[in-house]
């Protein structure tokens, strides 16, 4: 299969966030069967720029498009197409954020000079672009179900709030548009699903589940795992990351601590705001931030913790720390959307109380604990892991193109 793959970041196992990593997964694993053409967007962000150039010197058909940054007047040209697209176009600004001007033309490029079988837009952010009428395409939407500013603290704090607030209420007309333009749409969890069928039930028979996966990494010497130690990892400029780091830091921790008074916890990841560094004056709070690779993050630590509330689509941080054999405890949210419904290895429950207990015991049940964690990892392996999600994609994106051709013999 030929298939001309578009991705809002490059994709990275080790990058910031779930996106990079679980395109990482989804790259790897297409390309052992089929030819895969990469169109990814990277930079002002001179890591994003390096991550695509590691993908070309990997072996990878990659075709970055370099946004600008820096001054000069390719930044006030960004800025501009930034401030049109939010203002006049009246987009949310995380698709504004995401296109590039240079997309389209690569796009038309290389349909003009190569054929494809099929053309797969990662990210509703990708939704607005074109493939033509010849090849068929899907598109795979990475969030539902976002949660506005003033349902998630009960009151707007401020003219950052009041613009999220009108930046939220503009998601459910631009998904509905996009997923409109295409033959079928992938989404993560059967809620999501759901959603789609919500947001327009003309679209409801043309969406697919397909859960994503991840890279798993080599298994760590269980002699570095630091006893009592609590590990959360995120990227915060995802509001639902925000609200568990605080919940767990305020709320969980002290509980965890009645019982095993050494716990400590460390909030890991990138775009902190100051009420997250905030967090580091709590008692055994240590607020890491940026780290350059996950992994050794996770080898130290006793237990993941991911007390997801809010959000919708999957969980990177719960599906990372299974891949790597650690134990997790999360909430029903944050377990929702692996593969096939199956009940997953991880330790759940749904209020500060009840998670705390269930971290308390792990803490003090060793073998327990791994044996979970052991568990975890041999679940991801087989459900999660790159060919497992190839496989499922392959599944669509074969559906889409007999749809096309059936198209295009009843057009003929």
């Amino acid at each position: 299969m030929r298939i001309l793959l578009l991705t809002p970041v490059p994709p990275e196992r080790d990058g910031p966030g779930a996106i990079p990593a679980l395109l990482y997964a989804q790259l790897v694993g297409l390309s052992v069967r089929n030819e895969v053409t990469l169109i990814c967007v990277a930079g002002p962000d001179t890591a994003e720029i390096e991550a695509a150039e590691r993908l070309r010197t990997a072996g990878f058909d990659v075709h970055p498009v370099v946004r600008g940054g820096g001054g000069g007047r390719s930044a006030w040209e960004r800025r501009l197409r930034l401030a049109h697209g939010w203002l006049v176009l009246r987009r949310p600004w995380r698709t504004v954020w995401f296109a590039d001007a240079g997309v389209q033309p690569l796009i038309d490029r290389l349909l003009a000079e190569r054929e494809f079988d099929v053309a797969a837009a990662e990210d509703d952010a990708m939704g607005v672009y074109s493939f033509g009428e010849r090849v068929p395409a899907v598109l795979t939407v990475h969030e539902l179900g976002r949660t506005s500013p003033l349902a998630a603290s009960g009151r707007l704090r401020g003219p950052r709030d009041l613009l999220a607030q009108v930046d939220w209420r503009r998601w459910p007309h631009y998904q509905r548009a996009v997923c409109r333009r295409f033959a079928l749409v992938a989404v993560f969890t059967e809620a999501d699903r759901a959603r789609v069928a919500t947001l327009d039930p003309s679209l409801a028979e043309r969406v697919r589940v397909t859960p994503f996966g991840v890279e798993l990494p080599a298994l760590s010497d269980v002699g570095v795992e630091e006893p009592d130690s609590l590990v959360f990892a995120g990227n915060y400029s995802h509001p639902p990351n925000i609200d568990a780091a605080v919940w767990l830091a305020e709320d969980i921790l002290p509980r965890v601590q009645e019982r095993r008074p050494q716990a400590r916890l460390k909030l890991v990841g990138v775009h902190m705001p100051p009420r997250m560094r905030a967090l580091a004056a709590l008692p055994g709070v240590e607020v890491v931030g940026e780290v350059p690779t996950l992994d050794p993050v996770l080898a130290r630590a006793a237990l993941i913790m991911a007390p997801i509330r809010t959000g919708g689509g999957m969980r990177m941080k719960v599906l990372h720390a299974m891949a790597a054999g650690r134990a997790v405890v999360t909430t029903p949210l944050g377990a929702a959307g692996l593969e096939g419904g199956a009940i997953p290895p991880v330790a759940v429950a749904s209020d500060a109380a009840g998670l705390a207990a269930v971290a308390a015991d792990l803490l003090a049940d060793d073998a327990a604990r791994r044996a979970l964690g052991m568990r975890a990892r041999a679940f991801v392996e087989q459900r999660h892991g790159s060919d497992a999600v190839a496989r499922r994609l392959e599944a669509v994106y074969a559906e889409a193109i007999d749809l096309g051709r059936r198209e295009r013999r009843a057009a003929a």
